[in-house]
């Protein structure tokens, strides 16, 4: 059983109550209706999003799913270069050329096996620039060379007509 050391100060002062304000659901209805109102007529400029907060996390669509699953069936690209063969491999978005905090299109994907991608040897072990020093080859090269297997299941672009 647990027990005080120091008893509680007599003197400690007892918080009030305070009444209830009841106010019917009539007003209460008025009340957020003219929030409401007083919100439309506030000018939508201040209202707009950080741009900071704003996450880029698009779903892909069908054809760059379909592209992604295609990239990953072609194994691991560092270890196709090294000799090693197919293996299993999980999509690599590079992120050169994009904000702090997102990652490149869907077609810029890289196929790499765990230990390439996320292990201690990998891009987000090692590092980009030190990954490109220890392979001899960089992100850039590895999404030319997957691109160029896949170019028949290439999404289209979205600015392009």
């Amino acid at each position: 059983m647990l027990t005080r050391r120091t008893p509680m100060r007599a003197s400690a002062k007892t918080m009030k109550r305070t009444p209830i304000q009841r106010t019917s659901s009539l007003d209460r209805r008025v009340s957020i209706q003219a929030r409401a109102d007083e919100a439309k007529e506030m000018p939508r400029a201040d209202l707009r999003r950080s741009p900071i907060k704003r996450k880029n996390k698009k779903k892909p669509t069908v054809a760059e799913s379909q592209y992604l699953g295609a990239v990953a069936s072609l194994g691991c690209a560092v270890c196709r270069r090294l000799g090693f063969g197919p293996t299993p491999a999980e999509v690599h978005h590079p992120r050169k050329g994009t904000g702090m905090g997102q990652r490149a299109a869907h077609r810029d994907g890289i196929p790499l096996c765990p230990e390439h991608h996320r292990g201690n040897t990998g891009v987000h072990g090692l590092g980009v620039k030190r990954f490109a020093a220890v392979y001899g080859f960089d992100e850039a090269e590895l999404v030319a060379e997957t691109q160029a297997l896949l170019v028949s299941h290439l999404p289209p672009l979205l600015g392009a007509a």
